[in-house]
């Protein structure tokens, strides 16, 4: 198993960036550089398509193993299961590519952004994720695939992926986590997340959801009238990053945090030094 990083006191944290830190020369050097950073996780992004053979993916995973960084995924971003048939389809195959390449790398979970409203309601959107959801563990189970289906809170009005949408999908599908997003929460709400307190909400509510190992994501982000806008750096504190570190250190409970800025891997450092 995983060697797990006793960052601060009691919890269990593993921290790292969104797709391979600069200079990486593939994905085991990926792995290795996290490493050498003090970091101890890392998300491997298919935001674009999963281009990883099987035995590249075992190689990673192998090495992810001997050095305790955590793996997790990112499924491609054109995955839209509100949307008509063609787009459905594409949608399960590229899902389906992703979690068997994330399973060859024994990748604890695969994030997904699973839809959006295209001028449907939040339950009838909701009614066709809880069907996509179904259809894609019946096919890992067929497969043999153990990897967890992370839905990600999304940071635009338009799309769907609120904490109570996937809380929906989970009480119908069994396989599935919550990955809230904080800057999306933040973003999709206004600025919502402004005191310990607002962090507080949202990991209860994923407490209620979810009792086991959390993954999160977090950026600060620029957003508007309609939600996100862009990600930006750690140090614009839009959500203040130090305030979810300040609460982090009471969480009993094991947590990944991916920093998904336009500096992933130097957020990532940052991140972990507001933590220790």
């Amino acid at each position: 198993m995983l060697i797990i990083h006793d960052i601060v006191g009691h919890s269990m944290l593993f921290v790292g960036p969104a797709g391979y830190p600069p200079g990486s020369k593939g994905g085991v050097n990926a792995v290795e550089r996290t490493k050498a950073l003090g970091l101890s996780a890392l998300e491997v992004q298919f935001g674009r398509s999963v281009n990883l053979s099987d035995e590249k993916a075992r190689e990673i995973g192998a090495k992810a193993r001997e050095l305790g960084v955590a793996l997790s995924a990112h499924a491609p971003y054109y995955i839209n299961f509100n949307s008509n048939e063609q787009t459905v389809e594409k949608s399960h195959d590229w899902l389906m590519r992703a979690v068997r390449a994330a399973d060859a790398m024994g990748a604890r979970i695969v994030v997904v952004h699973a839809a959006s409203y295209m001028g449907h309601t939040s339950e009838q959107a909701t009614r066709k994720v809880v069907e996509a959801m179904r259809r894609i563990r019946r096919q890992m189970e067929s497969e043999d695939l153990h990897t967890i289906i992370g839905l990600e809170t999304m940071g635009k009005s338009a799309s769907w992926g609120t904490l109570q949408e996937i809380a929906s999908v989970m009480a119908e599908v069994d396989g599935i986590e919550p990955v809230p997003d904080f800057g999306h929460i933040h973003a999709r709400y206004g600025g919502q997340l402004r005191t310990e307190d607002d962090f507080r909400k949202v990991l209860d509510s994923c407490s209620e959801m979810h009792q086991g190992r959390l993954h999160c994501h977090f950026s600060c982000i620029e957003y508007t009238a309609k939600g996100e806008k862009r990600h930006l750096l750690l140090e614009e504190k839009e959500p203040d990053f130090a305030l979810l570190a300040s609460i982090i250190q009471d969480e009993r409970r094991e947590m990944t945090i991916i920093s998904e800025t336009p500096a992933p891997t130097e957020d990532a450092v940052r991140m972990l030094a507001m933590l220790s």
